[in-house]
């Protein structure tokens, strides 16, 4: 199987479509995907660290980001209170290269998403665990049979999508998070640049990279996170780097340089909300204080894992992503009785 093959961009296939497991040597994929979840704490953690003058960043978040009503996103099953069943919150993770002005996401016209992470927050807020869900896992989705994971946007909205994740986890989907690539670019120019580690020299849309540390900023952040084909395994490096583009965010964010300066954590609301579409119920009172919880976190608070699968495969002529479940039944009542931190000190980063 050719690594064009296995990221095949292509639409999902039908239930009709035999699975069959590939020959060839399984390629280990890598650890969560990725910038989306450290970027939503990034905000969480800003305005909870800026005290009196947290109503203006609410301001600015309230009217830069996009909101979407509940209904629309969980059509008729709403999701119950987190904060009441001590089981913790789950929220659904979805990035995109389209532009959000050519996205209607209700209808997901126009809309692909590239990245797909599961956020756990423990009901002590003692950590924060991001799960990675291959685009391309073959999963039932209702009404479609057997199908790529990330099709469930396409063929049912927000409404189908979120029903397809959280019965994927046995758990509910609290809140809903689409964040477009291009915020990165100010992102990382509010936060004065970014270190990431790159794993080998490559030349991406202009821009040129050394093997090892690089300073990314602006444009260059962009074509660092979202570079692919310069890579013999594609897709698996793009994780890695955007993996290091995430770690790298955190830990000029837990900084106290960052913290501590009212002024940069408003810049950085200002310069990423624009690009951000949340539940109503993500509203900027919950966000603080959700983040008036996680105050105490470290960066290495933060742990990653994939979601459960046996790595490459094959479904009639689609390259597919297999799902291992009996690992996911294990998954799945982790999530369901709020025991996610334990399964993912046993958890794996790429294929199972």
């Amino acid at each position: 199987m050719s690594h064009s093959d296995i990221f095949d961009d292509s639409p999902e296939t039908s239930e009709e479509s035999q699975l069959r497991r590939p020959r060839a040597k399984k390629k280990k994929m890598t650890a969560g995907k990725w910038v989306i979840s450290g970027l939503v704490v990034l905000v969480l953690l800003g305005i909870a660290a800026i005290g009196g003058y947290f109503l203006y960043v609410k301001s600015l978040w309230d009217k830069g980001s996009q909101k979407i009503e509940a209904s629309k996103i969980f059509g008729d099953n709403p999701p119950p209170d987190a904060s009441k069943d001590g089981k913790g919150t789950n929220i659904l993770l979805l990035g995109s290269d389209a532009r959000k002005k050519d996205v209607d996401y209700t209808s997901a016209r126009g809309f692909r998403s590239d990245t797909i992470l599961i956020a756990h927050i423990p009901a002590d807020n003692s950590g924060i665990y991001v799960m990675s869900v291959p685009r391309d896992s073959w999963v039932d989705v209702e009404g479609h049979g057997k199908a790529k994971i990330n099709a469930a946007m396409s063929y049912g909205g927000l409404p189908l999508a979120t029903k397809t994740f959280s019965e994927f986890i046995g758990a509910p989907i609290h809140h809903v998070a689409i964040i477009d690539f291009e915020g990165f670019q100010g992102l990382s120019t509010a936060l004065g640049g970014v270190d990431v580690k790159s794993e080998e020299a490559f030349s991406s849309n202009g821009s040129n990279f050394e093997a090892g540390v690089n300073n990314v900023e602006g444009k260059r952040a962009l074509d660092f996170v979202r570079a692919r084909k310069n890579f013999a395994d594609g897709d698996y490096t793009r994780m890695r780097h955007q993996q290091e583009f995430l770690k790298g965010v955190m830990r000029k964010t837990l900084s106290g340089n960052t913290l501590s300066d009212p002024g940069k954590i408003s810049n950085i609301v200002k310069e990423f909300s624009p690009y951000v579409t949340v539940d109503d119920g993500l509203s900027s009172d919950k966000m603080v204080k959700m983040g008036l919880g996680m105050r105490g976190l470290r960066a290495s608070d933060m742990h990653f894992f994939t979601a459960p699968n046996k790595g490459p495969g094959r479904a009639g002529k689609a390259s597919i992503i297999v799902v291992d479940e009996k690992e996911q039944k294990r998954m799945q009542e982790a999530y369901a009785n709020g025991e996610v931190a334990q399964f993912a000190e046993t958890a794996k980063n790429g294929a199972w």
